[in-house]
């Protein structure tokens, strides 16, 4: 699932940038450049997901 690789990165990315600073979602848009289609996905349906 598409999104799952986004949360993962994510966090993953917050590893190196602790806070949600530009240099973190340049980073973030590199390795999943359509990130935002990811974030308006989990705002709609988050609360439904379970892992």
């Amino acid at each position: 699932m598409v999104v799952l690789d986004y949360l993962i990165i994510h966090e993953l990315v917050h590893l190196e940038h602790p806070n949600h600073s530009r240099a973190f979602w340049d980073k973030v848009s590199t390795i999943c450049p359509n990130y935002q289609q990811q974030e308006t996905w989990l705002k709609r349906n988050g609360v439904r997901m379970t892992i």
